[in-house]
């Protein structure tokens, strides 16, 4: 069952654990899943982070990646995109960088990132 912290704990943990991404960059190679890690903050509307997410799938796949179109208007269209570039995958682990910081994100962005682990 998960604790959930205080807010007041969980935001000083969130500032004061500064090295998230370098631990993350190690942690991927040592499991020997492929991976990739969107730098949320520099996003500046949900349709760039979506489509920046796209390119960074991409670029991990290489040359075994297939087409897709890198256009993104809606999360649903994000979903049947990545869908399609993870085809054949196992296992495919995306991480989302300071996400909770993300810039003019649509309520439902959130939630529908978390459920993209659901079949």
């Amino acid at each position: 069952m998960a604790t959930i912290l205080p807010d007041e704990l969980l935001s000083s943990l969130n500032d004061s654990i500064a090295c998230k991404s370098l631990t993350i960059n190690a942690l991927l190679p040592a499991i020997e899943v492929k991976g990739a890690i969107v730098r949320s903050k520099e996003c500046i509307t949900t349709r760039h982070l979506l489509e920046r997410t796209l390119t960074e799938v991409k670029e991990v796949l290489g040359d075994t990646a297939p087409s897709v179109d890198g256009r993104c208007e809606s999360i649903s269209a994000f979903v049947v995109q990545l869908r399609r570039l993870l085809e054949g995958q196992k296992k495919f682990i995306l991480v989302f960088d300071n996400i909770d910081r993300q810039r003019e994100a649509a309520p439902t962005l959130l939630p529908a990132l978390a459920r993209l682990g659901e079949p």
